[in-house]
């Protein structure tokens, strides 16, 4: 196929970046498949791209984690950059790493990378990102305790992983023997490179039956296509500055967030200057998280129709003190960076809501998780992951939706496969009434969990729970949510953030937290809360109280 000196027809440009995004689908689904770790098998804790020989994106999967979708291009090119140049990349090459400040932000962010030849031309390379349960460490694969890095794992830097299509032994004896679940850290990695296999066999076909040139030329239009579209969005918003600020804490820990968003024409300045200085725990950030974050939020505010690729992030710059929170140094600890990024969000949220309200949201839930480990009744390491999902938040034409993981856009867990993972029991999920961010358009409803051990012995947890000091605030009159909890029947106090012992026979409870409303809950269509009781939402004396309706 053909296109002639005047270069690829709009159909054929639109064709092909359909089978570049499916192609990022296709990978996704088998890495997900074949993985063996809880978060990226159950979870959906994962990302995929096709990019070019270069590292730009131009296929990335609609199912990915938003902090994981930007990561690979960026990773990719770093380690092109620094680690592999093209010249001494081959055929049969696979490329590891989990350094935080490369690729996924926390050590158990595993990156696999496959470059990809034609006729002994590199073309482009497929990169597969996810969540690995077990990367030695603190247990669980989450925490806010740690002082480095050094505590929280074992790092990978880059490295060939296969050679030439060789395995590199020693490297896989070295994962083996600092991890405490061998098979499970070494299957997520072979699982991700049998996603990014597939997307090579599929990035193949495509070069060798447009050919080369029409290709390299497709993949530039898809860039500049998906840039101008971008560009054309902020031409059309008043230039100006817009601030915004959040503060919370997290173990005794005070973080602000400061955000100044500045329109200049086709291009957008997003500068965290006045942001807390990094902390002595693990809820910093490197720095490629909160570019990869800041440039989601502004795609799903801006052009939120459009299929992803390297073009959007081109108008965007994002600045964050160095040394601060959101620019962390080496070897700071990172892994409940999740805690820190999503309030990030939220501060870009509320800043850019300022020039498109109609695209706001209301403080998010934050995400809740749980990471149970232990030894099972045949003395072998297991670790299983809960977690509530406070929903995705109100906006300006909508209610929030209850019990989804946003804007992780993991999946909430299956009661089975929890259980099949380790010995104890998961007793209850249900949803809580008069927790919601009341507003004209209101958030969804808490979702509580309970995870009981029925065994003799102990089992460790790690929690990080977002919004477990205040409830998250409201947008344009709307009232804030509710605050995550968590409770035991057999202890007085738990701590909603950092390490426990699940002891035998007892039973722990997570109420998730739930995003603030939208907008002032007196003007709530009646009709509506009328429903909210009906279906237990919301109670007659809370209807009455809060929302000024009297319920028949």
């Amino acid at each position: 196929m053909s296109s002639g000196e005047s270069g690829p027809s709009d159909l054929e440009t639109q064709v092909l970046w359909n089978r570049l995004q499916a192609t990022a689908d296709e990978m996704y689904d088998a890495a997900e498949r074949l993985a063996f770790s809880f978060s990226i098998r159950e979870a959906a804790d994962a990302s995929t791209a096709v990019m070019t020989a270069d590292g730009e994106a131009i296929g990335l999967s609609a199912q990915s984690v938003p902090v994981l979708s930007g990561s690979l291009s960026r990773t990719t090119r770093a380690i092109l950059d620094e680690h592999f140049p093209p010249e001494d990349l081959e055929p049969g090459d696979t490329i590891v790493t989990n350094d935080p400040w490369i690729g996924g932000g926390h050590l158990s962010d595993v990156v696999v990378l496959d470059p990809v030849f034609v006729d002994d031309d590199l073309v482009g390379i497929t990169g597969a990102l996810g969540h690995t349960d077990d990367v030695g460490g603190n247990r669980g694969g989450w925490s806010t305790d740690a002082g480095q890095v050094y505590e929280e794992g074992l790092l990978i830097p880059p490295t060939k992983l296969y050679e030439a299509g060789e395995r590199n032994e020693a490297v896989d004896a070295f994962v083996r023997g600092n991890v405490r679940i061998p098979h499970q850290a070494t299957g997520d990695i072979e699982a991700l490179r049998s996603g990014n296999t597939l997307g090579e066999r599929r990035l193949t076909e495509v070069v060798e039956e447009y050919g080369r040139e029409t290709f390299d030329r497709v993949t530039e239009q898809v860039i500049d296509r998906s840039e101008r579209a971008l560009r054309e969005r902020l031409a059309d918003l008043p230039d100006g500055t817009y601030e915004s600020e959040v503060s919370f804490e997290v173990n005794d820990l005070d973080v602000t967030i400061a955000v100044a968003v500045t329109v200049d024409g086709d291009d957008l300045l997003v500068d965290f200057e006045g942001t807390s200085d990094q902390v002595d725990g693990g809820l910093n950030c490197p720095f490629g998280n909160v570019v990869t974050v800041t440039e989601y939020v502004v795609k799903c505010m801006l052009v939120p129709d459009l299929p992803n690729s390297e073009g959007y992030f081109r108008p965007i710059e994002v600045r964050a003190p160095e040394g601060s929170v959101l620019n962390c140094d080496r070897p700071v600890a990172t892994m409940g960076r999740h805690l820190t990024y999503s309030q990030a969000e939220d501060a870009l949220i509320r800043a850019l809501g300022q020039v498109v309200p109609e695209s706001a949201l209301s403080e998010m839930a934050g995400i809740q998780l749980a990471a149970f480990s232990g030894q099972d009744e045949n003395d072998e390491e297991f670790i299983a992951v809960s977690g509530t999902a406070g929903g995705m938040p109100a906006r300006a034409n909508k209610d929030g939706t209850p019990a989804v993981f946003f804007p992780y856009n993991g999946k909430s867990t299956p009661i089975e496969m929890f259980e099949r993972y380790g010995p104890i029991r998961w007793e209850a999920t249900e949803m809580v009434p008069d927790r919601e961010g009341a507003g004209e358009q209101r958030s969804g409803p808490a979702m509580r969990v309970a995870i009981h051990n029925p065994t003799e012995r102990p089992v460790y947890y790690s929690l990080t729970s977002g919004r477990a000091d205040e409830g998250p605030e409201g947008f344009d009159g709307g009232e804030a949510g509710q605050p995550a909890t968590v409770s035991s029947d057999a202890a007085d106090d738990v701590a909603p953030n950092g390490p426990g012992v699940l002891q035998p026979d007892e039973t722990l409870t997570f109420t998730s937290a739930t995003p603030g409303g939208y907008g002032d809950p007196e003007e709530r269509d009646p009709a509506l809360v009328e429903r909210d009781v009906r279906l237990g939402y919301v109670s007659p004396e809370r209807a009455r109280d809060v929302y000024g309706h009297d319920p028949e």
